[in-house]
This record gives structure tokens, sequence and C-alpha cells, in this order.
């Protein structure tokens, strides 16, 4: 889940994101008016001979570790296009925050095209027009992402200005302002039930620990939010050592030469954030509210170190699929996923249905969504959702719909990392969370070809024996109990 801010100008922005898998995610995609006019025809930069085909080869991703512990990760070949991205990525978020300073990342997020210890934040903004790029910035529970798309012409000055945004300023009017914006995020998000329902789900799953802490900064804390507070996580985590710069459409010598010589960090060292590792409890939580009802099961999911499983778990989610009645879609175009046959045989009580997956680098989730109309017996979609979970643990699945759930994962993961934004994603979340061997998106689609039947089957009953997590938003009457739901996925 995405949620969008435009900060300041039009080639900023600033995103606050549901963390997601490093193979799988949503994402929205921003190009800046100037970059998109530079695409269109052929142009000539400082001798630079630029045109808007495609050349198609071998993508390649290849990771360095500097000496002051920075990694640099990039993927080449694939497509020669007239544009390369940039990012970086921080290894901090709510996940390391505590009970006093929640939504202290949340503001870095916003901080992060303001005053640095080398310019001004007119300065920062302005070089970023002035080469016809585009960045934004995303925060998640795990990671910060600084990211942009840039000429090659002009990636050194791009590369220069990531260095400098990850020495910012602080300065006290600038903090309190951002932390204003912030208030503003939440305040809005508040009103999303999707949102919340998901904001639920992770605290339940985990306990308010960790990955349970909440990505939406709470309201009330954010007042009380004091600039030392900011100032202290940004020091711990702008250090060499919790950086991940990550490049794509670049030579990856001449990437590593760069970064070698500017500065990264606010600091020349430091040690890197290990906070508290994730533990999946599970939980419920029922809310009354009117207006339709907004359902999550899931359990403990797979994380990123096991490439079989998550690969596995991937076809598992193209198997169970989704859609929605209005407008009449299916992801993928998986209509025949079995979430979405549920929808067309229950369409007077269900709106929308899907799979959820999400990998960290400790942990996940994996589950199902549903919602439903205000008068459907929530009890019910509740049964039918666990029923449809259980039985691809309970049976394997046949030789043709797994080839088909196959395609459909291919194809996500070729669609998402076909954009240079999308590809920086799929690399630099690999690298951030300390995979020996970073895959290309290629590489990951040989894993998915390489499941069977009898890994889906593994994989789901293994999720299915962790304690159930149950979010509901609306009508409560006849939600069952967490014993009664487990009771519903018992299959041995």
């Amino acid at each position: 889940m995405l949620s969008r801010l435009v900060v300041k100008k039009p080639f900023v922005r600033s995103v606050c994101a549901h963390s997601s898998s490093p193979y799988q995610f949503n994402r929205h995609h921003h190009h800046h008016h100037t970059l998109d006019r530079f695409l269109e025809t052929g142009i000539i930069l400082d001798q630079y001979i630029i045109y808007s085909s495609f050349i198609e080869s071998k993508r390649v991703a290849e990771l360095t570790t500097l000496e002051n512990g920075m990694k640099v990760v990039s993927l080449s070949g694939g497509f020669t296009g007239p544009a390369a991205a940039l990012g970086i990525f921080v290894n901090t978020g709510s996940r390391f925050e505590s009970q006093t300073n929640a939504g202290s990342n949340q503001v870095l997020k916003n901080l992060a095209f303001q005053s640095n210890e080398s310019k001004i934040y007119l300065q920062v903004q302005r070089e970023i027009a002035e080469i016809g790029s585009t960045a934004f910035a995303q925060i998640s529970r795990d990671n910060l992402l600084i990211s942009s798309e840039v000429l090659p012409p002009f990636s050194k000055q791009m590369l220069t200005s990531l260095s400098n945004i990850t020495n910012p300023k602080l300065a006290y009017h600038e903090v309190r302002d951002c932390t204003e914006q912030t208030i503003e995020e939440s305040e809005s998000l508040e009103h999303c039930p999707v949102t919340q329902v998901f904001e639920s789900l992770h605290k339940q799953a985990y306990r308010g620990r960790t990955l349970g802490r909440p990505l939406v900064a709470p309201v009330c804390n954010l007042g009380s939010l004091a600039t030392e507070q900011v100032v202290d996580v940004a020091n711990s985590a702008f250090t060499p050592s919790n950086l991940t710069l990550v490049g794509v459409g670049l030579n990856h010598k001449d990437l590593v030469k760069e970064a070698q010589q500017l500065k990264f960090g606010k600091t020349n060292g430091g040690a890197a954030n290990k906070g508290e590792s994730a533990k999946y409890v599970g939980g419920d939580e029922i809310t009354y509210v009117t207006g339709n009802n907004h359902i999550v099961l899931a359990f403990e999911g797979v994380s990123y170190k096991n490439t079989k499983d998550v690969a596995a778990s991937a076809v598992l989610k193209a198997i169970l699929g989704g859609g929605s009645i209005q407008p009449k879609t299916a992801p993928g175009n998986g209509k025949t996923s079995r979430l979405f046959t549920l929808l067309e045989k229950n369409q007077s009580s269900l709106v929308k249905t899907d799979s959820i997956n999400i990998n960290y680098q400790d942990t996940g989730l994996f589950g199902v969504y549903a919602e439903s109309t205000e008068t459907s017996q929530v009890g019910q979609v509740i049964a039918n959702l666990a029923n449809e979970f259980a039985t691809v643990a309970k049976s394997a699945v046949s030789a043709q719909e797994l080839d088909r759930a196959k395609n459909i994962a291919k194809t996500t993961v070729l669609e998402q990392t076909d954009s240079r934004s999308g590809a920086l994603e799929f690399v630099g979340k690999q690298a951030l969370y300390n995979n020996a061997k970073v895959l290309t998106p290629e590489e990951f689609v040989q894993e998915i070809n390489s499941v069977t039947a009898e890994d889906i089957k593994r994989v789901a009953s293994k999720m299915l024996q962790s304690r159930p997590t149950l979010i509901v938003r609306g009508n409560i009457q006849d939600v069952p109990t967490l014993d009664q739901v487990q009771s519903l996925t018992k299959f041995f």
C-alpha cells in the first residue's frame, strides 16, 4: 500500500509505504515532464548522444562493499535506454523506533530534500530540477529509500546530491515544519480503512514490537516529538554501514569509483542498526465501524533469506489471487484464481479480495484480505477465506493451475522490474538485507520456474501451523475467536 504526498516542488515526492518483499512490491512510478520530453526523441548533451530506443542485453547484478562499510549494488544491461536510476537505501524505519520517538523516521523521510550540511533546501531542490531529474523519498518499516531517475550525463551530479542528502542539517525550523507535514499525513491516513487494517495487522502479528510498531506515526506522539529525538535517529541511521547505494543502467566500476570519492553519511564510520529480531506472535483485533467490512486473515510468512520459499510464496499468492467486482478485475488477469472464483460466487456479499505476501529481513506475513458489504455475514466470509487457504495445504495443486500461477508470478516480477525505479528497488533491498548474492529479475524467475506442487503444499502447511492474525473493521457481531479460526485451517 502506498500513499503519495507531493512535497514543496513537483519534482520532489515523498511516499509512506507499507514495506514489502525485495522480490514483490506495489509501486507508484513518478516521472518528471522534463525527463519525459527528453525521452521522446534523441538529444545531445555535452556531446553525449542519447536515443529513446532500447537495446536488450543480459542483465547483470554486481555488489561491492566499500572500506567504510557502505554497499554499492548495480544492475546493468537489460535496457540501455536514455535514463538511469540512482538511489540510497538506509537501514532504518519504524521497527527501530521506541514508544517515545515513534514517528521520527516518518519525519526524517519528509526532511530528505531539506537543507544539508552542504546546501540549503532551495539549492537542493533547484539542482534536481535543473538536470531534469525526478526524486522521491519513501519510508517503510525497515528501510528509507531516497531515489531518483536521471539522464546519464548528469548521474555524477545526482550522485553528489544523494551523498549530501545523507548528511542532513536538521535545522530546528525545518524539523518543525516537516513534523507538521507528517501530522497532516497521519491525519489523512487515519481515514483510510485499508491503511488502518494493515497497521493493525502488523501490530497484532508482532505484538506491538519491532515490525509491529506503527508505520503511520501516531498524531498524539508527533505533537511531543522533539528535534533532538529526530537528530538522534538521523545520527544513528546515516552512517556508511547503514547505507546501500543502488544504480540501474550505470557501469558498476564507475559507480564504485565515484562513490569512493564522496562522503556518504553524517560520520565516516559507526555501527549498523541492529534492532531486536522480529518475533511473530499472532492475535486479533476487532473494531466496530459503519460501512463496508474490511477483513484480514494472516499467518507467519517467509523471510527474504530463503529464496526458494520466497519464490514458492510468490506462486502461492498467484494461486490464491484476488479481484474486485466493480470494476470486475483480477491482478494479472488471474480470473481463474481461487479468491476471484470465491468473489464471483459471493457477489452479493464480497466487494474485493486479495492475497497478501510480505517478506521482511527476518520474517514475513502471508494471508488473505477481503472487503465485504455492510450487511454481509462476517463470520461466513472469514470461514470462506480460511477454507480457500487451507485447501491449498490439504491437497496438491494441479499441474495446470501451478503452471498458470507460475506464469502470473513471473510476469509480475518482470513487469515490476521493467522500469528503472522498480529494478532499483528489487536489487537494492536484496543488498540491504545482506543477501550474499544479489539476483537479477531473470534469475529470480528461474527460481519461480523450479517451484513444484510439493513446495506449495509445504510452504502453505508451515504457514498454517502458526497462530493466525485476524483483523476486522466493520460489523463485529459474529466474528469467530482465534481458536475457531485455527480449527477452520487445521488439516492434520
